[in-house]
């Protein structure tokens, strides 16, 4: 069977491939960039504030970390 497929056949596939895998690592790499900036940004707010605003900054944190899971909405 594998010696009928044309090897440009081959070839076109391989470029798919590594198309949508960059894609994919692309996608990967921003939602970290933007997760580690918000996390960074919401544990300033943290040490800023004091009392009920920064039991307000803390729950948007433990938020932020359950949006890792799927059907969870930061």
């Amino acid at each position: 069977m594998m010696n009928n497929i044309n090897p440009g056949i081959i070839f076109i596939m391989a470029i798919v491939v590594l198309l949508i895998l960059f894609v994919i690592i692309t996608g990967i790499i921003q939602f970290y960039n933007e997760f580690v900036a918000e996390l960074e940004y919401l544990n300033s707010e943290i040490e800023r504030t004091d009392g009920e605003e920064r039991a307000y900054w803390s729950f948007r944190r433990r938020r932020l970390w359950l949006s890792l899971l799927p059907f969870v909405k930061y």
